[in-house]
């Protein structure tokens, strides 16, 4: 597999900006990885903050849990700046994820080029 398919991969698979470092790219890898991580950070805390209002509610109820009532509480839109937040670190993150992937794909393709050897001369 050659570098630049290995580069695109790990921005593909793994995380934005894995890619870049692993082609040298550094501040672009670096900005990617801690954007991505805050965003990634903000949704892990936002289904946190709901699951433990929900573990709440379960618990005021005398814990027993009806599976028809869980499901109704777990899909209820969460209003507010909690919703907004999730919204936004969201698109952050496949906005991220999107610019990483074609701009690893650039540079890789760059770079691929640049080390082509030029063809020879025809031999007359």
């Amino acid at each position: 597999m050659s570098r630049s398919t290995t580069a695109v991969l790990l921005s593909a698979l793994v995380l934005p900006g894995v890619g870049h470092l692993y082609l040298k790219h550094y501040s672009r890898g670096v900005a990617l990885i801690a954007i991505s991580l805050a965003c990634l950070w903000i949704l892990i805390d936002q289904a946190l903050q709901q699951t433990s209002i929900l573990l709440g509610r379960l618990a005021s109820e005398g814990g027993a849990v009806d599976p028809g009532q869980l499901g109704d509480l777990v899909t209820q839109p969460s209003n507010g700046p909690g919703g907004l937040a999730l919204t936004v670190a969201s698109l952050v993150l496949v906005g991220c994820w999107v610019i990483g992937i074609a701009d690893i794909y650039r540079i890789a393709r760059n770079q691929q080029k640049l080390n082509v050897p030029p063809p020879r001369p025809a031999r007359q």
